[in-house]
């Protein structure tokens, strides 16, 4: 049905609603119960109207195109099996990303349950540096609430997902039904814009080379963000070539004549004070439900020149981890008896939040066999018997982060 609706467009059609017949040969005005013969005699009559004149807007513009899909959505539904939980799934993707796209002023055309387009209309003055800014920073802005919408999944008992950004800026028609509020947008940028998408790795953005050149001649901007040449896209059989970039923040300039692993606190502030900050300090978030211990390895941490985050409740450093910036820190040491979830629960769900984080256990529990039978990939160097000595636990940890 939704064909022979798109086939007769959206405008005033009550002329025809004077013939429709269901099934049974009476007259009706509900789409769901026409009979084959009324639907192809609806879509005939509707093309016939379009070319006679239904009231429209139709005009041609150059504006900032954007796509984001959830990856592999239908294996992952085929796994939840309820609608209910099916809706909730889809929901919270589409809702977290709606918000973003609002904020930034941009305008959702269609929504696919697993994607998105949207284009941003302040995009079509090619002299406003803000609003192409403006672009770059929802992309980035979607990529990095993945870690919210995982937690919340998480919370809903759902699997997590991983998904990708494309942007690009063309020519689009847009078109208007008189005395409704939707859109649409027809055109090559879109359909490029949607065929880029599929380049893109997990949780990146890849832009086009038409917005690659506008952001060029941003000098301001040509300094804020890099892009990264990748394998052109060809349409055509080969006979058009459009080169694609990998976008991502530019780096800020390498100053590392102190490695902060390897030396003191004191070292670490006199380094500071002089003037000029060092790389980046390691940053480990810690998990015991006893206090004493927490807070004895903490200033161990510490000391030793180490940013920590600690926690006694492990909900609490769940909840930290997925709202937060999961990439920020480079190891999580964490207990293993411990109430509302135990060290193990916690990895797992960590893990569905930041697949590549590193976890180390400190306990006073004698189970490493039993953490090999768990948690196969663990060895035994990721377990310290507590309580520790300060030196030992610092080596121990170095170790582990540097791996």
């Amino acid at each position: 049905m939704d064909t022979c609706i798109r086939k007769t467009g959206t405008g005033n059609l009550s002329y025809l609603n004077n013939h429709l017949l269901d099934l049974g040969g009476n007259k009706t005005t509900n789409y769901d119960k026409l009979s084959p013969g009324a639907l192809n005699s609806l879509a005939s009559e509707g093309e016939q109207e379009n070319t006679g004149g239904i009231p429209l807007t139709d005009y041609s513009e150059r504006v900032c195109v954007s796509v984001i899909d959830i990856i592999g959505s239908t294996g992952i539904v085929s796994t939840i099996g309820r609608s209910k939980d099916i809706r909730t799934f889809y929901g919270i993707f589409i809702n977290k990303i709606s918000n973003i796209l609002k904020k930034y002023r941009a305008n959702i055309i269609k929504t696919v349950g697993d994607g998105i387009i949207s284009y941003f209309p302040d995009t079509i003055d090619i002299t406003n540096m803000r609003a192409f800014e403006n672009v770059l920073e929802c992309c980035f802005a979607q990529i990095e609430d993945r870690f919210a919408i995982n937690s919340m999944l998480t919370e809903q008992r759902l699997p997590t997902i991983t998904y990708r950004v494309s942007v690009d800026f063309g020519k689009v028609e847009r078109t208007r039904f008189d005395g409704f509020d939707s859109e649409d947008l027809f055109g090559s940028t879109i359909n490029v814009c949607s065929k880029m998408n599929l380049y893109a790795q997990p949780n990146c953005i890849v832009a086009g080379n038409d917005l690659y050149r506008i952001i060029r001649s941003f000098k301001e901007l040509d300094d804020v963000y890099a892009f990264h040449e990748m394998d052109s896209y060809y349409c055509g059989a080969g006979k058009y070539s459009y080169p694609l970039y990998s976008l991502s923040r530019m780096k800020q300039t390498n100053i590392a004549p102190i490695n902060t692993l390897n030396s003191t606190l004191h070292e670490i502030k006199k380094y500071v004070i002089n003037g000029v900050t060092p790389l980046r300090i390691p940053k480990i978030l810690l998990i015991d439900d006893e206090l004493d211990d927490l807070f004895v390895l903490e200033e161990f941490l510490i000391n030793a020149g180490f940013g920590v985050k600690s926690f006694s409740s492990p909900r609490e450093a769940l909840r930290h981890y997925a709202n937060g910036d999961p990439l920020s820190y480079d190891l999580v040491i964490s207990d293993i008896r411990m109430p509302e979830m135990n060290g193990f629960q916690l990895y797992h769900r960590l893990k569905t939040i930041n697949d590549n984080v590193k976890i180390i256990f400190a306990t006073c529990l004698e189970i490493v066999e039993e953490i090999s039978a768990l948690l196969p990939e663990f060895k035994q160097e990721h377990l310290i018997q507590k309580p520790v000595e300060r030196d030992k636990f610092i080596e121990f940890v170095k170790k582990n982060m540097s791996k």
